[in-house]
Protein backbone atom coordinates (compact mmCIF):
# COMPACT_ATOMS: atom_id res chain seq x y z
CA UNK A 1 0.00 0.00 0.00
CA UNK A 2 2.70 2.12 0.80
CA UNK A 3 4.56 1.83 -2.91
CA UNK A 4 1.01 2.65 -4.17
CA UNK A 5 0.77 6.22 -2.45
CA UNK A 6 3.93 6.87 -3.86
CA UNK A 7 3.64 5.98 -7.27
CA UNK A 8 3.63 8.76 -9.76
CA UNK A 9 0.76 9.62 -11.96
CA UNK A 10 1.38 8.22 -15.68
CA UNK A 11 1.62 12.11 -17.09
CA UNK A 12 4.14 13.05 -14.20
CA UNK A 13 6.87 10.67 -15.55
CA UNK A 14 9.35 12.12 -17.85
CA UNK A 15 11.75 10.47 -20.12
CA UNK A 16 15.26 10.74 -20.18
CA UNK A 17 15.70 12.82 -23.41
CA UNK A 18 12.47 14.94 -21.86
CA UNK A 19 14.50 15.38 -18.43
CA UNK A 20 17.64 16.44 -20.23
CA UNK A 21 15.92 18.92 -22.53
CA UNK A 22 14.30 20.65 -19.47
CA UNK A 23 17.50 21.12 -17.78
CA UNK A 24 19.14 22.80 -20.75
CA UNK A 25 16.47 25.19 -21.13
CA UNK A 26 16.61 25.93 -17.39
CA UNK A 27 20.76 26.23 -17.80
CA UNK A 28 20.62 28.51 -20.74
CA UNK A 29 17.56 30.68 -19.71
CA UNK A 30 19.48 31.05 -16.20
CA UNK A 31 22.78 31.65 -17.71
CA UNK A 32 22.26 32.92 -20.73
CA UNK A 33 25.87 35.27 -20.44
CA UNK A 34 28.38 34.26 -17.56
CA UNK A 35 31.41 35.54 -17.12
CA UNK A 36 34.01 32.93 -16.09
CA UNK A 37 37.80 32.59 -15.03
CA UNK A 38 39.29 29.52 -14.88
CA UNK A 39 42.34 27.47 -16.00
CA UNK A 40 42.96 25.63 -19.32
CA UNK A 41 43.25 21.32 -19.29
CA UNK A 42 42.40 18.44 -21.90
CA UNK A 43 42.90 21.08 -24.74
CA UNK A 44 41.63 19.37 -28.53
CA UNK A 45 41.98 21.13 -31.12
CA UNK A 46 40.47 18.73 -34.07
CA UNK A 47 40.92 19.60 -37.76
CA UNK A 48 37.09 21.36 -37.81
CA UNK A 49 39.38 24.43 -36.09
CA UNK A 50 37.07 24.14 -32.90
CA UNK A 51 38.70 23.81 -29.33
CA UNK A 52 37.39 22.03 -27.10
CA UNK A 53 38.92 21.62 -23.04
CA UNK A 54 38.06 21.74 -19.61
CA UNK A 55 37.84 24.74 -17.72
CA UNK A 56 38.94 24.19 -13.86
CA UNK A 57 40.03 26.34 -10.87
CA UNK A 58 40.61 23.48 -8.14
CA UNK A 59 38.04 23.55 -6.82
CA UNK A 60 35.35 21.96 -9.74
CA UNK A 61 35.81 21.49 -13.74
CA UNK A 62 33.66 22.73 -16.19
CA UNK A 63 33.48 21.31 -19.91
CA UNK A 64 34.09 24.22 -22.56
CA UNK A 65 33.70 24.82 -26.30
CA UNK A 66 35.28 27.22 -28.01
CA UNK A 67 34.00 27.91 -31.91
CA UNK A 68 36.99 28.70 -34.70
CA UNK A 69 34.87 31.75 -35.43
CA UNK A 70 35.95 33.31 -31.91
CA UNK A 71 39.13 31.38 -31.63
CA UNK A 72 39.89 33.37 -34.65
CA UNK A 73 39.94 36.77 -32.58
CA UNK A 74 41.86 35.29 -29.32
CA UNK A 75 45.57 37.10 -29.39
CA UNK A 76 47.43 34.10 -27.39
CA UNK A 77 46.67 30.88 -28.36
CA UNK A 78 44.93 28.75 -26.35
CA UNK A 79 47.27 26.27 -24.23
CA UNK A 80 47.01 23.73 -21.43
CA UNK A 81 47.55 25.40 -17.87
CA UNK A 82 47.02 28.73 -19.28
CA UNK A 83 44.39 31.17 -17.50
CA UNK A 84 42.01 33.09 -19.30
CA UNK A 85 38.69 34.72 -18.91
CA UNK A 86 35.78 33.64 -20.90
CA UNK A 87 32.35 34.73 -21.25
CA UNK A 88 29.48 32.51 -22.70
CA UNK A 89 26.17 30.96 -21.81
CA UNK A 90 26.04 27.57 -20.48
CA UNK A 91 23.87 24.54 -21.95
CA UNK A 92 23.47 20.79 -21.70
CA UNK A 93 25.05 18.37 -24.03
CA UNK A 94 21.82 16.24 -24.42
CA UNK A 95 23.33 13.40 -26.24
CA UNK A 96 25.81 12.95 -23.49
CA UNK A 97 24.25 14.99 -20.14
CA UNK A 98 27.34 17.10 -19.90
CA UNK A 99 27.45 20.66 -18.90
CA UNK A 100 29.36 22.87 -21.13
CA UNK A 101 30.37 26.43 -21.41
CA UNK A 102 29.44 27.85 -25.43
CA UNK A 103 32.34 30.54 -25.31
CA UNK A 104 31.62 33.55 -27.32
CA UNK A 105 34.41 35.78 -26.00
CA UNK A 106 37.82 34.55 -24.91
CA UNK A 107 41.11 36.96 -23.44
CA UNK A 108 44.03 36.01 -20.94
CA UNK A 109 42.82 36.77 -17.79
CA UNK A 110 45.08 39.73 -17.04
CA UNK A 111 44.34 41.32 -19.55
CA UNK A 112 41.07 41.15 -19.69
CA UNK A 113 40.24 41.83 -16.88
CA UNK A 114 41.78 45.53 -17.43
CA UNK A 115 39.97 45.67 -20.80
CA UNK A 116 36.68 44.77 -18.46
CA UNK A 117 37.61 47.69 -15.95
CA UNK A 118 38.35 49.82 -18.94
CA UNK A 119 34.84 49.08 -21.12
CA UNK A 120 32.96 50.29 -17.55
CA UNK A 121 34.88 52.97 -17.30
CA UNK A 122 34.25 54.25 -20.87
CA UNK A 123 30.71 53.64 -20.71
CA UNK A 124 30.79 55.50 -17.48
CA UNK A 125 32.33 58.48 -19.40
CA UNK A 126 30.42 58.31 -22.28
CA UNK A 127 27.20 58.66 -20.30
CA UNK A 128 28.28 61.73 -18.42
CA UNK A 129 28.24 63.38 -22.02
CA UNK A 130 32.24 63.62 -22.58
CA UNK A 131 32.42 61.95 -25.84
CA UNK A 132 29.77 63.35 -27.32
CA UNK A 133 30.65 64.79 -31.02
CA UNK A 134 28.55 67.70 -30.10
CA UNK A 135 31.06 68.56 -27.52
CA UNK A 136 33.98 68.94 -30.16
CA UNK A 137 35.32 72.07 -31.39
CA UNK A 138 36.43 72.92 -34.69
CA UNK A 139 40.50 73.57 -35.09
CA UNK A 140 41.40 76.99 -35.35
CA UNK A 141 42.35 77.65 -39.20
CA UNK A 142 45.86 79.44 -39.14
CA UNK A 143 46.95 79.08 -35.55
CA UNK A 144 49.58 81.30 -34.18
CA UNK A 145 51.38 79.15 -32.05
CA UNK A 146 50.98 74.99 -31.70
CA UNK A 147 51.26 73.51 -28.04
CA UNK A 148 52.67 69.71 -27.78
CA UNK A 149 52.29 67.61 -24.79
CA UNK A 150 54.89 65.03 -25.14
CA UNK A 151 57.94 63.01 -24.29
CA UNK A 152 60.56 65.09 -25.09
CA UNK A 153 63.27 63.10 -25.93
CA UNK A 154 60.51 60.63 -28.07
CA UNK A 155 60.43 59.71 -31.83
CA UNK A 156 56.51 61.28 -31.88
CA UNK A 157 57.88 65.10 -31.04
CA UNK A 158 60.53 64.92 -34.10
CA UNK A 159 58.12 63.41 -36.25
CA UNK A 160 55.84 66.46 -35.52
CA UNK A 161 58.55 69.14 -35.53
CA UNK A 162 59.44 68.13 -38.88
CA UNK A 163 55.75 68.17 -40.50
CA UNK A 164 55.41 71.76 -39.03
CA UNK A 165 58.82 72.94 -40.19
CA UNK A 166 57.56 71.83 -43.31
CA UNK A 167 53.70 72.77 -43.24
CA UNK A 168 53.95 76.26 -41.81
CA UNK A 169 57.45 77.42 -41.17
CA UNK A 170 55.61 80.70 -39.47
CA UNK A 171 54.31 78.99 -36.81
CA UNK A 172 55.59 78.87 -32.98
CA UNK A 173 55.38 75.42 -31.16
CA UNK A 174 55.16 75.24 -27.70
CA UNK A 175 56.85 71.90 -25.63
CA UNK A 176 54.83 70.99 -22.73
CA UNK A 177 57.44 67.94 -21.82
CA UNK A 178 55.75 65.11 -19.51
CA UNK A 179 56.47 61.12 -19.42
CA UNK A 180 54.07 58.78 -22.05
CA UNK A 181 54.17 56.06 -19.86
CA UNK A 182 55.02 54.63 -16.50
CA UNK A 183 54.40 55.31 -13.01
CA UNK A 184 53.36 59.21 -12.89
CA UNK A 185 52.66 59.15 -16.64
CA UNK A 186 48.89 59.96 -16.60
CA UNK A 187 49.94 62.92 -13.66
CA UNK A 188 52.64 64.43 -15.38
CA UNK A 189 50.50 64.64 -19.24
CA UNK A 190 47.85 66.88 -17.04
CA UNK A 191 50.20 69.23 -15.25
CA UNK A 192 52.07 69.81 -18.91
CA UNK A 193 48.12 70.11 -20.43
CA UNK A 194 47.21 72.83 -18.17
CA UNK A 195 50.91 74.20 -18.44
CA UNK A 196 50.19 74.59 -22.28
CA UNK A 197 46.55 75.40 -22.19
CA UNK A 198 47.26 78.13 -19.89
CA UNK A 199 49.91 79.47 -22.62
CA UNK A 200 47.57 82.66 -24.38
CA UNK A 201 48.98 82.35 -28.24
CA UNK A 202 48.74 78.76 -27.67
CA UNK A 203 45.96 77.94 -30.32
CA UNK A 204 45.56 74.49 -30.64
CA UNK A 205 46.87 71.15 -28.39
CA UNK A 206 48.93 67.68 -29.65
CA UNK A 207 48.80 65.75 -27.57
CA UNK A 208 50.19 61.98 -27.72
CA UNK A 209 53.01 59.51 -28.45
CA UNK A 210 54.30 57.01 -30.65
CA UNK A 211 52.79 53.22 -30.76
CA UNK A 212 54.01 50.74 -27.94
CA UNK A 213 51.35 48.37 -26.48
CA UNK A 214 48.32 48.29 -23.99
CA UNK A 215 50.62 48.89 -21.16
CA UNK A 216 52.44 51.58 -22.27
CA UNK A 217 49.22 53.24 -23.42
CA UNK A 218 47.69 53.03 -20.14
CA UNK A 219 48.11 56.39 -19.44
CA UNK A 220 46.06 57.76 -21.99
CA UNK A 221 43.06 55.77 -20.12
CA UNK A 222 43.34 57.79 -16.99
CA UNK A 223 39.99 58.75 -16.04
CA UNK A 224 41.61 62.56 -14.51
CA UNK A 225 43.34 63.01 -17.63
CA UNK A 226 40.48 61.83 -19.79
CA UNK A 227 38.05 64.38 -17.78
CA UNK A 228 41.11 67.19 -18.16
CA UNK A 229 41.62 66.60 -21.82
CA UNK A 230 37.57 67.12 -22.50
CA UNK A 231 38.30 70.20 -19.89
CA UNK A 232 40.64 71.85 -21.90
CA UNK A 233 40.08 75.41 -22.94
CA UNK A 234 41.47 75.16 -26.28
CA UNK A 235 40.99 72.54 -29.18
CA UNK A 236 43.16 70.01 -28.54
CA UNK A 237 44.21 67.00 -31.17
CA UNK A 238 45.13 63.53 -29.74
CA UNK A 239 47.43 61.11 -31.25
CA UNK A 240 48.40 58.34 -29.10
CA UNK A 241 50.09 55.43 -30.36
CA UNK A 242 49.34 54.28 -34.33
CA UNK A 243 46.46 53.78 -36.58
CA UNK A 244 44.76 51.03 -34.62
CA UNK A 245 45.56 51.79 -31.05
CA UNK A 246 42.54 53.70 -29.35
CA UNK A 247 42.31 54.83 -26.46
CA UNK A 248 39.71 57.17 -23.86
CA UNK A 249 42.03 59.93 -24.37
CA UNK A 250 41.19 59.71 -28.59
CA UNK A 251 37.21 59.52 -27.65
CA UNK A 252 37.22 62.81 -25.36
CA UNK A 253 39.62 64.82 -27.88
CA UNK A 254 37.97 67.61 -30.12
CA UNK A 255 39.92 65.21 -32.91
CA UNK A 256 41.94 62.18 -33.06
CA UNK A 257 44.82 62.02 -35.27
CA UNK A 258 45.96 58.12 -35.84
CA UNK A 259 49.64 59.10 -35.90
CA UNK A 260 51.37 62.14 -34.19
CA UNK A 261 52.53 63.07 -37.95
CA UNK A 262 48.78 62.99 -39.22
CA UNK A 263 48.06 65.39 -36.11
CA UNK A 264 51.00 68.09 -36.93
CA UNK A 265 49.16 68.28 -40.41
CA UNK A 266 45.77 68.26 -39.24
CA UNK A 267 46.63 71.31 -36.61
CA UNK A 268 48.04 72.78 -39.88
CA UNK A 269 46.05 72.07 -42.29
CA UNK A 270 44.71 75.26 -43.48
CA UNK A 271 48.43 76.85 -43.82
CA UNK A 272 49.24 74.76 -46.46
CA UNK A 273 45.56 74.85 -48.50
CA UNK A 274 46.65 78.97 -47.57
CA UNK A 275 50.17 78.20 -48.94
CA UNK A 276 49.00 76.23 -51.72
CA UNK A 277 46.57 78.87 -53.09
CA UNK A 278 48.84 81.85 -53.08
CA UNK A 279 51.87 79.62 -54.61
CA UNK A 280 48.52 78.77 -57.13
CA UNK A 281 47.89 82.79 -57.05
CA UNK A 282 51.03 83.58 -58.00
CA UNK A 283 51.36 81.13 -60.88
CA UNK A 284 48.21 82.62 -62.13
CA UNK A 285 49.47 85.87 -62.07
CA UNK A 286 52.80 85.23 -63.50
CA UNK A 287 51.78 83.47 -66.32
CA UNK A 288 48.73 85.81 -67.05
CA UNK A 289 51.37 88.73 -66.90
CA UNK A 290 53.69 87.04 -69.38
CA UNK A 291 50.67 86.19 -71.72
CA UNK A 292 49.64 89.44 -71.77
CA UNK A 293 53.39 90.92 -72.33
CA UNK A 294 53.96 88.11 -75.20
CA UNK A 295 50.82 89.65 -76.64
CA UNK A 296 51.84 93.27 -76.60
CA UNK A 297 55.10 91.95 -77.87
CA UNK A 298 53.60 90.32 -80.85
CA UNK A 299 51.20 93.18 -81.40
CA UNK A 300 53.77 95.99 -81.39
CA UNK A 301 56.10 93.56 -84.16
CA UNK A 302 53.05 93.54 -86.72
CA UNK A 303 53.06 97.16 -86.13
CA UNK A 304 56.15 98.22 -86.01
CA UNK A 305 56.84 97.96 -90.30
CA UNK A 306 53.87 100.35 -90.64
CA UNK A 307 55.39 103.07 -88.65
CA UNK A 308 58.69 103.34 -90.35
CA UNK A 309 58.48 105.95 -93.07
CA UNK A 310 60.82 106.53 -95.76
CA UNK A 311 62.37 109.41 -94.06
CA UNK A 312 62.67 108.19 -91.06
CA UNK A 313 64.63 104.74 -92.65
CA UNK A 314 66.79 107.90 -94.76
CA UNK A 315 67.86 109.16 -91.34
CA UNK A 316 68.92 105.98 -90.41
CA UNK A 317 70.90 105.27 -93.50
CA UNK A 318 72.26 109.12 -92.75
CA UNK A 319 73.76 108.29 -88.94
CA UNK A 320 74.95 105.21 -90.79
CA UNK A 321 76.85 106.86 -93.24
CA UNK A 322 78.21 109.49 -90.72
CA UNK A 323 79.21 106.77 -88.31
CA UNK A 324 81.47 105.30 -91.49
CA UNK A 325 82.65 107.95 -91.96
CA UNK A 326 84.13 108.45 -88.68
CA UNK A 327 85.10 105.01 -88.10
CA UNK A 328 87.45 106.08 -91.65
CA UNK A 329 89.09 108.99 -90.25
CA UNK A 330 89.51 107.76 -86.66
CA UNK A 331 91.76 104.40 -88.28
CA UNK A 332 93.66 107.18 -90.83
CA UNK A 333 94.09 109.23 -87.95
CA UNK A 334 95.90 106.64 -86.18
CA UNK A 335 97.68 104.88 -89.12
CA UNK A 336 99.30 108.58 -89.28
CA UNK A 337 100.24 108.44 -85.74
CA UNK A 338 102.19 105.65 -86.14
CA UNK A 339 104.04 106.35 -89.12
CA UNK A 340 105.18 109.53 -87.46
CA UNK A 341 105.92 107.50 -84.47
CA UNK A 342 108.58 105.41 -86.57
CA UNK A 343 109.92 108.20 -88.15
CA UNK A 344 110.83 109.92 -84.99
CA UNK A 345 112.17 106.78 -83.73
CA UNK A 346 114.41 106.20 -86.32
CA UNK A 347 115.97 109.95 -85.92
CA UNK A 348 116.71 109.24 -82.88
CA UNK A 349 118.83 106.26 -83.53
CA UNK A 350 120.52 108.21 -86.26
CA UNK A 351 121.33 111.02 -83.67
CA UNK A 352 122.54 108.98 -81.13
CA UNK A 353 124.91 106.89 -84.06
CA UNK A 354 126.95 110.47 -85.08
CA UNK A 355 131.03 111.01 -84.51
CA UNK A 356 130.05 114.29 -83.18
CA UNK A 357 127.93 112.57 -80.38
CA UNK A 358 130.82 109.54 -79.88
CA UNK A 359 133.52 112.28 -80.15
CA UNK A 360 131.75 114.03 -77.07
CA UNK A 361 131.07 111.21 -75.00
CA UNK A 362 134.95 109.66 -75.12
CA UNK A 363 136.22 113.45 -74.17
CA UNK A 364 134.46 113.31 -71.24
CA UNK A 365 135.31 109.87 -70.31
CA UNK A 366 139.03 111.37 -70.68
CA UNK A 367 138.23 114.47 -68.50
CA UNK A 368 136.88 112.37 -65.29
CA UNK A 369 139.79 109.72 -65.84
CA UNK A 370 142.31 113.35 -65.69
CA UNK A 371 141.01 114.32 -62.92
CA UNK A 372 141.09 110.94 -60.71
CA UNK A 373 144.65 110.42 -61.97
CA UNK A 374 145.22 113.97 -60.24
CA UNK A 375 144.05 113.50 -57.45
CA UNK A 376 145.07 109.91 -56.59
CA UNK A 377 148.92 110.94 -55.07
CA UNK A 378 146.88 112.64 -51.79
CA UNK A 379 144.72 109.46 -51.69
CA UNK A 380 147.84 107.54 -51.31
CA UNK A 381 148.94 109.91 -48.29
CA UNK A 382 145.54 109.80 -46.52
CA UNK A 383 145.67 105.60 -46.51
CA UNK A 384 150.15 105.60 -45.12
CA UNK A 385 148.68 107.79 -42.39
CA UNK A 386 145.89 105.18 -41.43
CA UNK A 387 148.12 102.50 -41.60
CA UNK A 388 150.71 103.81 -39.47
CA UNK A 389 147.94 104.42 -37.19
CA UNK A 390 146.29 101.13 -37.02
CA UNK A 391 150.00 99.41 -36.61
CA UNK A 392 150.48 101.57 -33.37
CA UNK A 393 146.66 100.58 -32.06
CA UNK A 394 147.58 96.76 -32.86
CA UNK A 395 151.28 97.01 -31.22
CA UNK A 396 149.69 98.53 -28.04
CA UNK A 397 146.81 95.17 -28.33
CA UNK A 398 149.41 92.58 -28.93
CA UNK A 399 150.48 90.21 -26.05
CA UNK A 400 154.21 90.23 -26.99
CA UNK A 401 154.04 94.06 -25.86
CA UNK A 402 152.45 93.21 -22.71
CA UNK A 403 155.03 90.46 -21.78
CA UNK A 404 157.64 93.46 -22.67
CA UNK A 405 156.41 94.90 -19.96
CA UNK A 406 157.51 91.55 -17.40
CA UNK A 407 154.77 89.99 -17.53
CA UNK A 408 154.21 85.94 -17.94
CA UNK A 409 152.11 83.95 -19.52
CA UNK A 410 151.90 80.31 -18.15
CA UNK A 411 150.75 77.32 -20.03
CA UNK A 412 150.11 73.60 -19.85
CA UNK A 413 151.46 70.90 -22.37
CA UNK A 414 148.09 71.20 -24.47
CA UNK A 415 148.58 75.36 -24.70
CA UNK A 416 145.91 75.51 -22.44
CA UNK A 417 146.75 78.97 -20.59
CA UNK A 418 146.80 78.90 -16.97
CA UNK A 419 144.48 81.60 -15.15
CA UNK A 420 143.42 80.30 -11.78
CA UNK A 421 146.48 79.21 -9.48
CA UNK A 422 144.14 77.03 -7.69
CA UNK A 423 143.99 74.83 -11.02
CA UNK A 424 147.53 73.82 -10.99
CA UNK A 425 148.58 70.07 -9.75
CA UNK A 426 151.83 69.61 -7.68
CA UNK A 427 154.43 68.08 -9.94
CA UNK A 428 152.54 69.47 -13.21
CA UNK A 429 155.09 70.54 -15.72
CA UNK A 430 154.20 74.15 -17.18
CA UNK A 431 155.67 76.14 -19.93
CA UNK A 432 156.07 80.16 -19.09
CA UNK A 433 156.01 82.29 -21.91
CA UNK A 434 158.13 86.02 -21.47
CA UNK A 435 159.16 88.96 -23.81
CA UNK A 436 162.12 86.97 -25.61
CA UNK A 437 161.40 83.34 -25.57
CA UNK A 438 159.99 80.56 -22.81
CA UNK A 439 161.04 78.92 -19.55
CA UNK A 440 159.87 75.19 -18.93
CA UNK A 441 158.76 74.69 -15.15
CA UNK A 442 157.59 72.46 -12.69
CA UNK A 443 155.06 73.22 -10.03
CA UNK A 444 156.97 72.84 -6.44
CA UNK A 445 154.06 74.94 -4.22
CA UNK A 446 150.33 75.93 -5.07
CA UNK A 447 149.41 79.56 -3.26
CA UNK A 448 145.88 80.54 -4.26
CA UNK A 449 145.15 84.09 -3.94
CA UNK A 450 141.61 84.92 -1.37
CA UNK A 451 139.42 87.12 -2.87
CA UNK A 452 138.00 87.61 -6.08
CA UNK A 453 140.03 87.09 -9.46
CA UNK A 454 142.48 90.43 -10.05
CA UNK A 455 142.16 91.30 -6.38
Amino acid sequence: MADEAWRPEPGEILSVGELVFRARQSLEQGFASVWVEGEVSNLRLPSSGHAYFTLGDGRAQLRAVCFRTVLRLLRVPLADGARFLLRGRLTLYEARGDVQLLVEDIEPLGEGLARLELEALKRRLSAEGLFDPERKRPLPPLPAAVGVVTSPTGAALRDILEVLRRRAPGVHVLLAPARVQGDGAAEELREALSLAAAHPEVEVIVLGRGGGSAEDLSAFNDEALVRAVAASPVPLIAAVGHEIDVTLVDHAADLRAPTPSAAAELAVREWGRWAEQVRGAEALLVKAFRQGLDRRRRRLERLDPALRSPAARLAGLRIGVDRSLEALDAALQRRLLRARTRVAAGEARLAAGSPERRLAQVGGRLTRLEERLWGWPASLDHRRRQVAQEEVALGALSPLAVLGRGYAIARRAGGEVVRDAGACRLGEDLEVLVARGAVDCRVTAVRAARGPPGR
